[in-house]
Order: C-alpha cells, then sequence, then structure tokens
C-alpha cells in the first residue's frame, strides 16, 4: 500500500508534488496544536490561612476649613505710620496692631460717609416698616379667627366654610403674614449694605488696624512709611486653636463613620505631608445638591504645620473598623455561593475545586477577616491561570493540575 503511494507520488508533477507536500505539513502543525491544547494546565495560586490584622478605609477628598492662623489686611488704604508689634508678640482681640493714615481725598470722604449714613437710614426704615406690617398681620389673624368662629361656619354650617366670606380674611392674614416675612429678608439685605458701607468708610478713613483673634505675630511685612491697602496681607496671627478638616461623605459611606474614629490626612499641596487626626462630629441631616445627598464631617487634625492653610485640598482615609490577631485571607479568596459567602479549596483526591462556606467580618482593602469556616495553616485558592504543561515551571504558592480547564 505504502509502495503504491509512493508510486503515486513520483508519477505527480513537480508543481502538485509541492502541494502534497504542504498540505502534509500543515495537518501535522494542526495535530500538534491540538495535542498541545489537551496539555494544556490549570496553575491555581493558593496560600496558607494565617492571623494578622484587618482595616477598613472610607477615603474621600475635603479641604482645610480653618489653619490654626489668620491672615490680617489692613481695612484702610493708604500709608502706615505707626506700627505697634513685632514678629512673636502675643497679642489679644482687638489690640492694635498698626496705624495707618488714609490716602483717600476729602470727596471720598464724604461720598464714602454719605453712602454710610444712608444705608443706616435704610435699615431703621425696613425696620420700623417691619413692625407695621407685624402689626398688620396680627389684626388680620384676629380678623380671621372672629370670623372663623362664627355660628354660621361651625360643624352644622360647614356647607357655608366653601363661601367667599369665609375664606377672604384667611387670604389677607396669609398675605399679611408673606409680606411680613418678605419685609425680614428686606431686613437682612439692608443689613448687608450696611456692613458693606462701613467697611468702605473705614478704608478711606486715617485708623488703627487692629487684631481679630488672640494669638502670636509671625509673618510681618510691613513698615512705618509704607503704602498698604485692603488687599493686602500685613502680617498674620496664629492662634492656639486647632485645625479642622470638611468633607462631605455619601449617604453609604456616611453610616459608617462615628465620632473619635482615627483619620489620616495628606495635604496635596504639601508634598509628604502627613496629619493624624480624629473625626469629631458627623451631620445628622444630609446636604441637598444637584440631587445628590452627602453629609459634612468635620475631622480635628490638631496644631499642623505652618505652610497648611485654609482651603487647602486634603486626601483623608477615615479608619471605621480594625481587627488583629484574626483569621485573615485575601480579599480575591472570598467568592459568593449560595446567596453567602465561601472560599474555594482543592480535593487532594480528585483534584477538583470544592467551594467552603465562610462566616466574614470586617472587609479592608486587600485582606478579609474570617469569623467561622477556616482554621490557621490551611491552604486555599486565591486566583488561577492556564498555561501549557509541556512550557509551565513549579512556583511556590502554585498547584498545577493538567487536563482540568476552568
Amino acid at each position: 500500500m505504502i509502495k503504491k503511494i509512493i508510486n503515486s507520488f513520483k508519477k505527480l508533477s513537480k508543481v502538485k508534488k509541492i502541494l502534497v507536500i504542504t498540505g502534509v505539513i500543515a495537518i501535522g502543525f494542526g495535530i500538534k496544536k491540538l495535542t498541545a491544547k489537551d496539555e494544556d494546565t490549570v496553575v491555581y495560586k493558593t496560600e496558607k490561612v494565617s492571623k494578622g490584622e484587618v482595616v477598613s478605609l472610607v477615603s474621600e477628598t475635603g479641604e482645610i476649613t480653618t489653619s490654626g492662623k489668620i491672615d490680617v489686611n489692613s481695612t484702610i488704604n493708604g500709608m502706615v505710620e505707626e506700627v505697634y508689634v513685632k514678629n512673636g508678640d502675643t497679642v489679644k482681640s482687638g489690640q492694635n496692631l498698626y496705624k495707618v493714615k488714609s490716602s483717600a481725598s476729602d470727596i471720598d470722604k464724604a461720598e464714602s460717609y454719605f453712602t454710610y449714613v444712608s444705608a443706616k437710614n435704610s435699615l431703621e426704615s425696613a425696620k420700623a416698616n417691619l413692625y407695621t406690617l407685624q402689626a398688620k398681620m396680627f389684626g388680620e389673624w384676629d380678623e380671621f379667627v372672629e370670623n372663623a368662629e362664627k355660628d354660621e361656619y361651625d360643624e352644622n354650617h360647614t356647607e357655608n366654610r366653601n363661601l367667599p366670606e369665609y375664606h377672604i380674611p384667611e387670604k389677607e392674614w396669609l398675605a399679611a403674614e408673606a409680606g411680613y416675612k418678605n419685609q425680614q429678608q428686606v431686613i437682612a439685605a439692608t443689613q448687608t449694605n450696611l456692613n458693606k458701607a462701613w467697611l468702605n468708610y473705614q478704608a478711606v478713613t486715617s485708623g488703627t488696624v487692629k487684631s481679630p483673634i488672640e494669638g502670636v505675630v509671625a509673618n510681618l511685612s510691613i513698615n512705618t512709611g509704607q503704602e498698604v491697602s485692603t488687599d493686602d496681607v500685613s502680617l498674620m496671627i496664629k492662634n492656639r486653636g486647632d485645625t479642622w478638616v470638611k468633607l462631605a461623605v455619601s449617604e453609604t459611606d456616611v453610616s459608617e463613620i462615628k465620632a473619635r474614629q482615627k483619620a489620616s490626612v495628606s495635604v496635596d499641596a504639601v508634598k509628604k505631608l502627613e496629619i493624624e487626626g480624629i473625626v469629631d462630629r458627623v451631620d445628622d441631616v444630609g446636604t441637598d445638591s444637584s440631587g445628590i445627598i452627602t453629609y459634612n464631617v468635620y475631622v480635628n487634625v490638631g496644631q499642623v504645620d505652618e505652610s497648611v492653610r485654609a482651603g487647602m485640598t486634603v486626601q483623608i482615609d477615615i479608619e471605621t473598623q480594625r481587627v488583629e490577631d484574626s483569621l485573615v485571607v485575601t480579599n480575591s479568596a472570598v467568592k459568593t455561593y449560595q446567596g453567602s459567602k465561601a472560599v474555594q479549596i482543592i480535593d487532594e483526591r480528585t483534584g477538583e475545586l470544592l467551594y467552603k462556606p465562610v462566616k466574614i467580618g470586617v472587609v479592608g482593602d486587600t485582606k478579609t477577616e474570617i469569623v467561622l469556616g477556616l482554621e490557621e495553616g490551611e491552604e486555599i485558592v486565591i486566583g488561577q491561570t492556564t498555561t501549557s504543561s509541556q512550557t509551565s515551571t513549579s512556583n511556590s504558592g502554585f498547584i498545577g493540575l493538567p487536563g482540568m480547564g476552568h
């Protein structure tokens, strides 16, 4: 048979012989590939259950709200006449820091004073109007109550409560109440205008700049004869107050955060600066921002480096749970199985994967606490890969099982 095949091959043309040889080679490669696939090996990465610690963190971005110091600007545009303090001096709230002679013209001073007096008069007028509206509101209320208590509107004549004569006094009272509440908003706006007018008047009036808080003078940057403006920082007052961080936390995470929990804070603008803090309080009522509810959390980080300033962005990790000396496994080892949790082990007899139910505790970034179901030293599967048995090598922590698929 073989001889007949060889003779037939010899009778073929040169081109046909090449085609036959090429086909035979291709078939050989195909058979080899199929054989190699059959010999693929599933390699399981394993680890032994051990004791350790698990830390659960809530990570958020926030900002420094107070930094234990305050910048002091001049309240007056003009020239420094006297400086009463130097770096390192301890000052009290309201203490004189330096004196400034205003550079404003007489016309500017007069205009600023006129604006201030006008704003003050507007506030007094708004308050007087408020009293009038309040009296009107009370009067309308009395008329509404007196009308509603008439016999013609009692429980035997409820149909009369649909008449305009019943509702008109009520609407007049509600309108009076709305006018009174609106006037309260007018007063608030007028008070703001008065505050602004007063600051503008101060800016053109010679006087003394005072310390806003108690503390220690630092970074003094002014001298006698120097020009200053309300935009320039003259010095800094450092106090003994603590620094605070404020962050907005989602509905999901806020339930895990409690007062007295530890926090680690890193300041974006100051490299390699890590600050330890304590959660001081958590808002009970959320804040709605475009339909997204968040809860404010306030973290006290104590005394901080002078480079840390209010408004700086920080990254913060709050430690919500910690367990030590407990059985732990790598997070990837824990699977969802039949509505609960389990790990996978390898059957020593068959080499097959088996699920072993477990009860978990604290879940950290990389480790999970095992409360029930495993013992220290047990070997579990934490991952797997597929490789050829012809090229696979023995690695510590891996178990290769030839002939098994996923």
